[in-house]
């Protein structure tokens, strides 16, 4: 299976959400049980909203406001349980191992809606055909990694960097290179569980591209990791925003938004844009295969498609969507924030490629080595 997205579709994608992220130039459901022929399950049939049941989501850790699931509770009378992975490899194995069943929406990232369309984990729902689908933003439709929004519905968008605490050092780190070969005076310094994003930033380090085949620039990634780990305090997508803030870790890989809130607590923490690039990355509502809970699961997706709903997630979180009518519900700080809005001259971010089998074999292989 090969899955990669020729890279021509890429970059117009970069430009296309690159351009939105810059925020400063910027109910209804399904019924409780599905009809005979099932047609609302799909989202293909008639909608109409669902009142009670129950529904599970299965999301990034820290990624889904408490009191907006309390909200969707009241709203539509379905309860909501809200599980947690902590990279799109342990949301893919999950669901692999479990033929789609578990969880009746799941929040991969762009590259990963792909690899999961491709497997056949993820059922069509047609958010276009759903009451709120109109408020899909019109860049945000024709994604490369499911064009026409057959199966996903867009949630946060952002980039990955990283944060360091200006005040522990006299150096300005400005690169993915400086990352990996920190100032003494930062100490140790966190990264992420996430192969995709560690070993891809490894390889923009030592002047490769993402998803390389090229030798030279796969051991050089790798012993650019090796030397690297004796530095690294945690490998965790977990609580980075917290050891930030605490002081526990004075330089960590982190997410734009998470960077903003960190900053909250930590005025001296600085989000760098990389020169070799970074990953503009955008999560996504999916519903799995085996969902057993589907009208539930389509509701939830049309709540999420109300600007309201979707901008109580980003204001939270401190990222942009892809639905309309949400910037104007921004809270002001995110409209000048550096994490948030790309600087004018940087060019770097660009949506993450897919890889195909051989090339994940490598990426494998490389962040195998770095966590034993």
């Amino acid at each position: 299976m090969n899955l990669h997205t020729p890279r021509r579709r890429v970059v117009a994608a970069a430009a296309v959400v690159a351009s939105a992220l810059v925020l400063a130039a910027c109910g209804g459901g399904v019924s409780d049980s599905a009809p005979a022929d099932d047609s609302s399950a799909t989202g293909t049939g008639e909608f109409t909203p669902a009142t009670s049941g129950e529904m599970t989501l299965y999301t990034w850790s820290d990624y889904f406001p408490e009191d907006l699931a309390k909200k969707f509770t009241q709203d539509t009378g379905i309860k909501l349980t809200v599980d947690y992975f902590d990279s799109n490899e342990t949301l893919e194995a999950k669901l692999k191992a479990s033929n789609g069943t578990g969880y009746d929406v799941v929040v991969p990232s762009d590259y990963m809606v792909q690899m999961l369309i491709d497997e056949g984990l993820l059922q069509e729902i047609d958010a276009t055909a759903l009451p709120n689908g109109k408020n899909i933003e019109d860049s945000f439709v024709d994604v490369y990694f499911d064009e026409g929004r057959k199966y996903s519905v867009p949630y946060l968008y952002g980039t990955t960097g990283y944060m360091y605490d200006s005040s522990k050092t006299t150096e300005t780190l400005t690169s993915w290179a400086d990352y990996f070969n920190p100032p003494a005076d930062l100490g140790q310094v966190g990264t992420m569980s996430d192969q995709t994003e560690v070993v891809g930033a490894a390889l923009r380090a030592v002047g490769g591209q993402t998803c390389s085949t090229d030798p030279t620039d796969l051991q050089a990634a790798q012993d650019l990791l090796t030397t690297f780990k004796a530095r690294v305090s945690t490998i965790s997508s977990d609580g980075i925003l917290d050891r930030l803030a605490s002081g526990e870790e004075s330089a960590a890989m982190i997410w734009n938004g998470a960077g903003m809130r960190a900053r909250a607590e930590k005025s001296t923490l600085t989000y760098v844009y990389p020169t070799e690039g970074m990953a503009l990355w955008q999560d996504n509502f999916t519903v799995p295969v085996g969902a057993k809970n589907v009208p539930q699961a389509l509701t939830f997706l049309n709540w999420m498609m109300d600007p309201v709903n979707s901008a109580a997630a980003a204001n939270f979180q401190k990222y942009n969507s892809g639905i309309t009518g949400v910037n104007d519900l921004l809270d002001d700080d995110m409209k000048s924030a550096p994490e948030i809005v790309l600087p004018s001259d940087y060019t770097g971010a660009t949506p993450v490629e897919p890889c195909s089998n051989d090339e994940l074999t490598n990426y494998t292989q490389i962040w195998e080595a770095f966590k034993g």
